[in-house]
């Protein structure tokens, strides 16, 4: 394990940044972490690289071992050697995790994968609230009202996590606790996916946005995601993961 690595474990991760801590621990089991098969990670050479490598969780055997796909530097396989070390890096709710791995081997049978050591720490960090980027993402809303289903209303997600989202639409749809449908494109592995979700309105508010933002009047909507499980939590995830990594 290179000295480099375990030296800068404990710097900051790209999550750490916004300044919204609650609290730091080391553990040494990943079931903590309730992971789930496809979660997306990040490989870094060292703390300090600029090179990031996105991966996902195939499986893990606790205290033996993880296998990971095989990461891609542009269009080809990242070239890696048995023996060498990675910064893993992700998050799972409001916590955020990352290790030291050597790579036990790579293999491409019956598909690129590599298989990695088990951490020997984990160190996670806690946030206040869920991990949320800021996408400005275009979709749209669908009233779950009989009466007006189907219609689409334009919307634009100005802020977005694995819990929730803030959206911006150009007039008023339900009321606080509705329930809506929140649709709209993620760009994930270079194409674009349909996330479509059921959430309830929490809170809403007329605002103007900044000349800078063009300077239109708004309605804000604060939206809590009904139970993203299975590919929905997945894709989503991702998203927001690979958002963060290339950022």
């Amino acid at each position: 394990m290179s000295g480099e690595l375990q030296a800068g474990i404990d710097g900051k991760s790209p999550e750490e940044s916004g300044g919204h801590v609650l609290h730091k621990e080391t553990i040494s089991d990943l079931l903590k972490l309730n992971l789930g098969i496809g979660d997306a990670l990040q490989l870094l050479d060292s703390p300090a690289s600029d090179h990031r490598y996105a991966t996902k969780l195939i499986g893990f055997l606790n205290k033996a071992g993880i296998v990971v796909s095989h990461p891609r530097q542009d269009t080809a396989l990242l070239p890696v050697t048995d023996g060498q070390s990675f910064l893993v890096r992700g998050f799972s709710g409001r916590t955020t995790y990352e290790f030291i791995t050597d790579v036990l081997s790579a293999s491409a049978v019956p598909y690129p994968l590599l298989h990695l050591s088990f951490p020997e720490r984990i160190e996670c960090t806690t946030l206040r609230g869920a991990v949320r980027i800021k996408p400005n993402l275009a979709g749209w809303i669908e009233e779950k009202d009989r009466a007006l289903a189907g219609v689409k209303i334009p919307m634009i997600v100005v802020d977005i996590s694995t819990s929730g989202a803030r959206v911006h639409a150009k007039r008023h749809f339900g009321k606080i606790g509705d329930v809506v449908s929140v649709a709209c494109r993620l760009p994930i592995d270079e194409e674009e996916h349909i996330f479509s979700i059921s959430a309830v309105i929490r809170n809403s508010y007329d605002e103007t946005l900044a000349e800078s933002q063009g300077g239109a009047d708004v309605v804000t909507y604060g939206l809590e995601f009904i139970q993203p499980e299975g590919n929905v939590r997945m894709a989503l995830q991702s998203f927001i993961y690979m958002t963060m990594a290339t950022g």
